[in-house]
């Protein structure tokens, strides 16, 4: 799928790409006809395989000239195949979406990555500043939160983290390990600085299975071998549930989630269908049909995604460091 690097333009107004504000001479008409004259887009994006299609679709009726072809991983395999990619000096992805803040710095100190402002591409403009940086807009927000299997939770479904602790649910639970996933780790700091470090060891008291990936641990759920699997998201719930299984799905008012920005790779052969691209996911059109009902639209004006919750705290992966000895500690695990 993967288009021959020539580093040559194709066309003399791919050449002419300029960086930051320079770009704002240009309408959104006029970047997206001078894609048509360049070759196919590569789009490396670790969303939800259903989202990815839904996206690409929907581009290629609003522009059914211009060729895309997507290429899905989850964000840990997708962010080291990008950065091996660019250690070769080959650039495969003309624009890149995952959730992975570090990778995004790390590609913005390497150039990587294009800097641009956000009043450059006008479907950004809906976007609240704080889901914009240097050029890396958060494009979806995929919260965390508990699934559980109706018939062994009952009556009883749990409705916050707290509800985890019920005796009823002692060695029925699936933990998601937070040495494997960032966002599960910025989850257990975020509950042990508000609920204290009690919830923590109370947490582990209740003997949870810990797993590397909750993805098969939920159609475990699904088949009611276990009553509860956390943290969980609802695009690996909702395709089970839309089979018929007895399976549901809570994002607790307090939580925090995987952060999907989408970058600009620089060098790329086809840089103005990338910005077309780009634009297009922050319309209103783009935004419903890369979340759906499963995953969150930073911008708040679009309906038809799921809802923000409440007390919804981003997960500063950053700052995961200096907390993770602790939280390790805290939740018996070695």
């Amino acid at each position: 799928m993967f288009k021959a690097r020539s580093y040559l333009c194709r066309a003399v107004l791919a050449c002419i790409i300029l960086p930051g504000s320079a770009w704002a001479a240009d309408t959104i008409d006029s970047i997206c006809a001078a894609a048509v004259n360049e070759p196919p887009l590569i789009w490396y994006s670790s969303q939800d395989p259903s989202r990815n299609e839904a996206a690409v679709k929907a581009f290629r009726e609003k522009y059914p000239s211009i060729k895309v072809e997507a290429f899905r991983l989850a964000t840990g395999p997708l962010a080291t195949r990008y950065a091996a990619e660019r250690g070769a000096s080959v650039i495969n992805a003309d624009i890149i979406t995952l959730a992975d803040p570090v990778f995004v710095a790390q590609g913005f100190d390497r150039e990587w990555f294009v800097s641009f402002n956000k009043s450059d591409l006008p479907a950004l403009r809906a976007l609240d500043d704080k889901w914009f940086n240097r050029g890396a807009a958060t494009t979806s927000i995929s919260v965390l939160g508990i699934s559980y299997n109706l018939k062994r939770v009952g009556d009883d479904a749990p409705k916050k983290w707290e509800d985890l602790l019920k005796p009823k649910f002692r060695g029925q639970i699936i933990l998601g390990d937070p040495r494997s996933i960032p966002s599960y780790m910025a989850l257990f700091r975020i509950l042990r600085e508000k609920l204290g470090d009690d919830f923590l060891k109370s947490l582990a008291a209740q003997r949870p299975v810990v797993v590397p990936s909750v993805v098969p641990s939920t159609q475990q759920a699904a088949a009611g071998e276990v009553a509860i699997v956390a943290p969980n998201v609802m695009t690996v719930v909702a395709p089970l549930k839309s089979k018929g299984a007895p399976i549901e799905f809570v994002a607790p008012d307090l939580t925090t989630g995987n952060e999907f920005e989408t970058l600009l790779s620089k060098g790329a052969d086809s840089p103005n269908a990338a910005r077309c691209l780009y634009n297009f996911l922050f319309t209103s059109e783009g935004q419903v049909a890369y979340n759906g009902p499963t995953s969150v639209s930073p911008i708040s004006s679009v309906t038809g995604t799921a809802m923000l919750p409440s007390n919804y705290i981003t997960p500063k992966i950053s700052e995961l460091p200096q907390h993770e000895a602790a939280l390790i500690q805290l939740l018996g695990l070695k």
